[in-house]
């Protein structure tokens, strides 16, 4: 079986830590990079090549809005997946406008943001509920 190709990012360290131990407990996921700002996921995602994007919004240097631009036109067939604590629509609309195929915020339980992973990667459509 083909294993999800992930790379996070997230300005956070530790926050990236900790997503990464959640996605490394499933059999089907498997991390292929970090980046903690808008323009180093632009790198890492050039060169591994990941199936699935977990996109921070608010990030240095670049921040997710920018760097989901440049991915869909880039790599147009990675998947991006928001995940933020932004829940304004001022958010919400222009991520899923520029090409993202799921918005999670960071309050969900990792079971919500395994199952949206999944499900971006099957070409679905996921927004976390309250949004």
């Amino acid at each position: 079986m083909d294993k999800i190709r992930v790379l996070i990012a997230d300005d956070h360290a530790l926050f990236r830590e900790g997503i990464r131990m959640i996605l490394e407990a499933q059999p089907d996921i498997e991390i292929v990079g970090e980046a903690e700002d808008g323009q180093q996921v632009i790198e890492e995602a050039r060169r591994v090549r990941p199936d699935v994007v977990v996109m921070d919004i608010a990030m240095p240097v670049m921040d997710g809005l920018q760097a989901t631009r440049v991915l869909r036109e880039e790599l147009p067939g990675v998947r991006i997946l928001a995940l933020t604590m932004h829940e304004h629509r001022g958010y919400v609309l222009p991520m899923l406008t520029l090409g993202a195929s799921g918005y999670v915020l960071k309050r969900a339980a990792s079971t919500e943001l395994v199952e949206a992973i999944r499900r971006v990667y099957a070409n679905e459509a996921y927004l976390y509920p309250p949004v």
